[in-house]
């Protein structure tokens, strides 16, 4: 009875064990009877039917797109102006729709490849009504994220139903062909875009170098200019400095020369014999100097100070 025992144990076990499954945090446990979807299990422990039940874990965690990990080679963007632009950006998305997305996934459909064509589809459009003058200027985050948000908004709002029957085909080749015409939003693959944010914008290496040598050769001209302005400014300054002292210089010697003639005034007009004796010595002065020659008679009233000396 003890050897029938064990077996019938082991056979207990194993049916339990392949009854049971396990669904870890962070996935869901889709369900398969005969390939067709039954359920969708949340972590924790779980029941199938062996032999009839299959479960497929998916991913439910958020995950990141790098457009520079995923092109093998850069994606040039033209603006409105015709110019040439190379934007690296990420994007998040998650599943919201189990079933739709492992419909999506069982169709050999890439959905990251999926979602990046119609991110880039999107972005080219948004890219397409700007100048690159509005782009240079205009790489602060409110400017970027108010066109981000409107891609965003348009990959998860343009929904329309995708019929069943098409979903275990190939549904690549259906976004491909209504992408340009908005027709499948991303929610048709189950998915849903969380964040997106541009990491760089930049110019293509075969013109960044032109366009470097220009804007340095403007940012050259626009120095020059302001140095021009500085110096013209700085000199109209000092003109008007020079100007001032001298007027001011002007004034304080008149207003000199001024006390200097009512001092002589007040202190001759006390003694006019002394101011003539003072005013003949300073004639003295200025007529004997180096070898000018003067006739004057010795009569004359300019030597009446000479005459007196000399009778003395």
């Amino acid at each position: 009875m003890r050897k029938l025992l064990i077996p019938v144990i082991l056979i207990l076990v194993g049916v339990f064990l392949s009854s049971t499954y396990v669904v870890e945090e962070g996935t869901r446990g889709i369900v398969l009877r005969f390939n067709k979807i039954i359920s969708v299990s949340e972590p924790g422990l779980h029941f199938k039917v062996p032999g009839m039940d299959n479960v497929k874990v998916v991913d439910a965690k958020i995950q990141t797109i790098n457009n520079s990990s995923k092109l093998d080679h850069e994606q040039k963007l033209i603006t409105h102006d015709n110019k040439e632009l190379i934007i690296d950006y990420f994007v998040q998305w998650r599943v919201v729709d189990f079933n739709q997305y492992y419909k999506a996934i069982a169709g050999n459909n890439n959905i990251e490849n999926l979602l990046s064509t119609r991110l880039n589809s999107r972005l080219k459009a948004e890219i397409g009504k700007l100048d690159i003058i509005d782009i240079l200027n205009n790489t602060n985050n409110s400017s970027h994220n108010s066109i981000l948000v409107s891609i965003k908004d348009a990959l998860n709002g343009l929904a329309q139903a995708v019929v069943e029957n098409k979903s275990t085909g190939n549904l690549a080749n259906e976004a491909e062909k209504d992408s340009e015409n908005n027709e499948i939003s991303i929610r048709s693959f189950g998915i849903e875009v969380i964040d997106i944010r541009i990491k760089n914008v930049r110019f293509p290496q075969e013109i960044s170098k032109s366009i470097y040598d220009k804007m340095k050769e403007e940012q050259h001209s626009q120095g020059v200019q302001v140095v021009n302005e500085i110096q013209a400014e700085t000199i109209l300054e000092v003109t008007k400095i020079l100007s001032e002292a001298e007027r001011e210089s002007q004034v304080i010697r008149g207003e000199g020369d001024a006390n200097a003639a009512k001092l002589y005034m007040d202190a001759f007009g006390k003694d006019i014999e002394f101011f003539s004796f003072i005013r003949s010595l300073k004639a003295y002065e200025q007529s004997f100097t180096g070898n000018d020659i003067m006739v004057i008679s010795p009569d004359s009233e300019f030597f009446q100070y000479m005459k007196l000396k000399s009778n003395k």
